[in-house]
């Protein structure tokens, strides 16, 4: 890998890294889906225009190719895809405005769901590393929520995990299949349509439950959007410099960073058991990678 294609790979874990983290600190005195909406509104208008630009005068094609064909089948499995994913932001957004960030991010990193659905959907080969990679798991999780098991409610404990996972399952899952829209689509045309639906859910979610869009505070949107913008297209960009291994590698990166800005943003005191439970989970993201 060239040093420039390094620094995009770790460049882009670092924004996404920082903006799981930043999350809390946005929804803190807020409802959480008017700032996801607004948030999806700046990075679906900078992908649109990216998606202009490119249909017109082709300018992001040295690093992205010409995009395939369109049918509708394929585009219609896409947004059905896209909506799985959005869920997986809501409970990952609602989750750490409920529970510290050094509980629920860990959780939903993890690979598990995905590899579940490489191996049941895909067809991929089961490995034997996988069954450690489980076990790390399992062992990660108790040591992390040790404490939250004596010393907190069993509500505020399962809503912890319980956000954690299913964050984990609809991001796992969509991951993974993700490859069949990029094939269909492309890098830059699925990503504003990933976008578009997602915002377009919230906004019908925010309808139904009558939520006043009357202030949303626009510094921490703009930044959650900043990160979003950069983390994708310095990832997009990745992908010209190297290879899906490596760059799945490095995207590792963003649970640290995550952990790290928690620990500043928000003083959250983690113990050895705990910083022992997320290195076990760090381990099991590499078996399964």
């Amino acid at each position: 890998v060239s040093m420039l294609g390094l620094l995009y790979m770790l460049f882009s874990p670092c924004a996404f890294g920082f903006s799981n983290a930043y999350w809390k600190k946005a929804v803190a005195n807020h409802p959480f889906l008017p700032i996801i909406f607004v948030r999806g509104l700046y990075s679906c208008t900078f992908f649109f225009i990216c998606c202009l630009l490119d249909q017109y005068s082709g300018v992001f094609q040295p690093w992205l190719g010409i995009s395939p064909t369109l049918t509708l089948d394929h585009v219609s499995l896409s947004i059905a895809l896209c909506l799985f994913s959005g869920m997986g932001l809501y409970f990952f957004v609602k989750s750490v405005k409920e529970s510290p960030v050094s509980l629920v991010i860990p959780l939903s990193s993890l690979n598990i769901f995905g590899l579940l659905a490489a191996v049941f959907v895909l067809e991929e080969t089961w490995k034997n590393s996988y069954y450690g990679a489980f076990l790390l798991v399992l062992v990660g999780i108790y040591l992390i929520y040790q404490q939250e098991i004596q010393f907190k409610s069993p509500q505020l404990f399962m809503k912890a995990m319980l956000g954690g996972l299913l964050a984990s399952f609809f991001w796992g899952v969509s991951y993974t299949l993700f490859k069949y829209p990029i094939s269909w689509l492309g890098v830059l045309r699925f990503t504003f349509l990933l976008e578009l639906s997602v915002t377009s859910m919230v906004g019908l979610m925010i309808w139904i439950q009558g939520i006043r869009l009357s202030y949303v505070p626009q510094r921490p949107v703009r930044i959650l959007a900043f990160c979003l913008v950069m983390g994708s297209v310095l990832l997009h960009v990745a992908y010209q410099y190297a290879s899906i291994t490596q760059i799945v590698f490095a995207g590792k990166f963003q649970l640290i960073i995550s952990l790290l800005v928690g620990q500043f943003l928000y003083r959250e005191k983690l113990s050895l058991n705990h910083w022992l439970g997320i290195s076990l989970l760090i381990t099991s993201i590499y078996l399964i990678a």
